[in-house]
């Protein structure tokens, strides 16, 4: 055996034999590869036929562009004969006439140098059969007829009007002219640079829709999304004007091929972006997509002094909409609590400031609150915001200070609770309140076990207190085999209502109003309209009357 030093890469002969399974023979992808090469050759329109027969559709497509010179050319795969500013602006590959392989198909065309008639036999496309060249005597262009198995009504209409919607050439089916469309329609604004018209979108961007169109071929790819902060949504679609170095991965021309270019033409479209934004009367990018945005443009604004206004989480929040963005007062600050027992906490302490506000913190040192976003880190405006967290809490009880917790007290009553807040330079601030309500050991989803203290002066009513339990406590299941968001509400309420008035009222009022939710729930609905039940009811016995409702006193 010869020791070989050097060879070539070469394509075998016996590829040809596999040509069938190039392109998966769709009409999708024959009308887009045929629409191609008449706008390569210069053609001004495109004229599309479609004749039923009993077995199959004869399709033809015909354009008056240049004609194809050599027939060689046009049956070997790989191979074109398109002139030299084609191939340095497109690229041709030669392949694009084999999305017909192995379909009936007759060519006829005339070029400035001569004309011809091919007709190619199903089994011809793989070189097992000749393929006679015939004279052929018609107008300059090129003519393709070919059968195509009948498809789902309106398959083929939906086909052609796909291929020539954004199609640079006007195109006609059945003696009527198809709707052309621009691609970049609906942009927000149009920027067109380096060969491409890039249209940048506000508010509009799906994975199911196409986002580039290589002259009439439209494919998705994922150019640059550039999301602001609880704000707008930026994104771009492409369309191609002149761009030789940009090209498709071959055969199916459904992605495109990563080379320099592509990667010059992302950065394009996030110059293009950022143009837009720039232009806007404010923005809300994050502080990493702002420190890009300036490598574009030195002078590029920060983001605008706004925060959304803060307002209490509760535990039941799955999906909690962001509160709108408001400009930043004076005294603006930053809270950050850690859960829905913090949340609730502090925004009963608010509340009870007598802020004017719900986010306003009253008294000798009044605040503005305002939800973090950590996005905005880095800005200096947002950096130089005092920013918050709940530190603790101190209770005062004739006088004196209690200790902060106690073992197995899931209730307590002082005189007076003050939560301590610290922010992220050690700043101290004190919050005087009423309620504070803590996750107990066991206390998620039962409010028996979460840890409330409430201050003997309260105002706080039986009510109000099993809200705010509920607020902080109550994490509906959403297991298949859970009972219903009102079955678990509804259950959850009465063992806060129960709560809520054991720590108001006592034991007895805290079973009483058990009874009188349970009664009211399950009992009252079977009273008939006009009666009145009177109840005596004992470990010894019971005893129930319906009378009128004029008669006797309640029980």
């Amino acid at each position: 055996m010869t020791t070989l030093t050097k060879l070539r890469a070469r394509v075998s002969p016996q590829a040809i034999s596999k040509v069938t399974r190039i392109f998966n023979g769709t009409l999708d992808d024959i009308f887009a590869e045929l629409f191609q090469n008449a706008r390569r050759a210069g053609a001004t329109r495109v004229v599309v036929t479609a004749e039923h027969l009993d077995d199959a559709c004869l399709i033809t497509v015909d354009d008056d562009g240049a004609g194809i010179a050599d027939p060689v050319d046009l049956v070997s795969l790989g191979q074109s004969d398109w002139p030299g500013e084609c191939r340095t602006r497109e690229d041709p590959a030669g392949m694009g006439f084999f999305s017909l392989a192995g379909l009936d198909t007759v060519v006829s065309s005339t070029s400035a140098v001569g004309s011809f008639s091919l007709a190619i036999a199903g089994d011809a496309w793989t070189g097992e059969a000749d393929i006679d060249v015939l004279p052929w005597d018609g107008p300059r262009g090129t003519t393709i007829a070919f059968h195509f198995l009948p498809g789902p009504d309106g398959k083929l209409e939906r086909s052609v009007e796909a291929a020539a919607r954004f199609f640079s050439l006007p195109v006609s089916y059945n003696g009527k002219d198809l709707a052309r469309a621009d691609f970049l329609a609906d942009a927000y604004k149009v920027i067109e640079r380096d060969g491409y018209r890039i249209g940048v979108f506000r508010d509009r961007h799906s994975p199911h829709v196409a986002t580039l169109n290589f002259h009439g071929v439209t494919l998705k790819h994922a150019f640059p999304v550039i999301k602001e902060v609880h704000h707008t949504q930026w994104s771009v679609q492409v369309d191609i004007v002149d761009s030789p170095d940009l090209v498709l991965v071959l055969p199916a021309r459904k992605e495109i091929y990563r080379n320099t270019a592509l990667d010059h033409l992302v950065a394009l479209c996030r110059r293009a972006i950022f143009s837009v934004i720039y232009a806007e009367p404010l923005h809300r990018l994050s502080f990493e997509d702002w420190l890009e945005a300036r490598f574009y443009c030195d002078n590029f604004p920060q983001a605008a002094r706004q925060l959304p206004l803060w307002s209490p989480s509760t535990a039941r929040d799955d999906y909690r909409p962001v509160p709108a963005f408001a400009d930043l007062e004076p005294c603006a600050t930053i809270y950050d609590d850690t859960d829905s027992y913090d949340s609730v906490t502090f925004g009963r302490a608010l509340r009870r400031s007598n802020g004017g506000e719900p986010h306003k913190l009253g008294g000798p040192d009044p605040r503005a609150f305002y939800e973090p976003i950590t996005n905005f880190i880095g800005y200096p405006w947002y950096d130089a915001l005092s920013c918050f967290i709940r530190t603790g809490e101190s209770f005062t009880q004739d006088g004196d200070q209690l200790a902060a917790s106690e073992p197995d007290a899931l209730t307590r009553r002082p005189d007076a609770i003050r939560i301590e807040l610290t922010d992220q330079h050690g700043h101290r601030l004190d919050v005087e309140t009423d309620f504070v309500i803590q996750e107990g050991d066991d206390s998620w989803g039962d409010p028996d076990c979460a840890v409330i203290a409430l201050t003997r002066g309260s105002e706080l009513d039986p009510n109000d207190l099993t809200d705010l339990i509920i607020d902080a406590v109550f994490s509906p299941s959403d297991d298949s085999d859970a009972d219903s968001y009102d079955t678990q509400e509804t259950r959850f309420r009465h063992d806060a209502a129960v709560r809520a008035h054991a720590i108001l009222e006592g034991d007895d009022a805290a079973i009483l109003a058990g009874i009188r939710m349970a009664f009211a729930d399950r009992v009252a609905w079977r009273i008939p309209h006009g009666r009145k039940l009177q109840l005596a009811w004992s470990s010894g016995g019971n005893h129930l009357t319906l009378v009128d409702a004029r008669e006797g006193s309640d029980q």
